[in-house]
């Protein structure tokens, strides 16, 4: 009973102060089919990204992608307002069945709180990839610019 009632009182917890903060650092993983190629492949990420809150909603995320015979780093800058949103940026893949680095581009529509859907368009080594997918996120770090100790209050607190 008690694990039933945690895990949305932490979930409740980390929506209240993500609401107040201007930052966040989130994390999770991501499943993605991969249609391109004449294959069908599923592909297994780990992305970790920076949201800044404060004005005009942007992130950066970073990640690392695991296909059967590919190795995926991806980097993208993307803009949401919460439930949905849209993102881009390069990628490098390693093909270890060729033996071959190559460099591509992708971007993104998606949708989420916490669990989240997206439709993602892929170019690389020569190829077009159509690549839904479903993913989690949850927040690693939420916090406000002044909560480094660089506070410009005009009180001083010694706590």
């Amino acid at each position: 009973m008690k694990k039933r009632i945690l895990l949305p009182v932490i979930f409740f917890c980390h929506a209240i102060s993500f609401g107040q903060s201007n930052q966040a650092w989130m994390f999770g993983p991501m499943l993605h089919v991969n249609f391109g190629g004449g294959k069908i492949k599923p592909s297994f990420a780990l992305e970790v990204s920076w949201w800044n809150y404060h004005g005009f909603p942007y992130s950066f995320d970073f990640a690392i992608e695991l296909e059967k015979q590919k190795l995926r780093f991806y980097a993208e800058g993307q803009t949401g307002i919460g439930l949905a949103g849209l993102s881009a940026g390069p990628l490098v893949e390693y093909n270890s069945g060729d033996k071959t680095f190559s460099g591509g581009f992708q971007g993104s529509l998606w949708a989420n709180y916490f669990f989240g859907i997206d439709v993602r368009m892929r170019g690389s080594g020569g190829q077009f990839f159509f690549c839904p997918g479903a993913y989690l996120k949850l927040p690693g770090a939420i916090f406000s610019p002044n909560e480094d100790g660089d506070s410009n209050d005009w009180d001083f607190d010694w706590d």
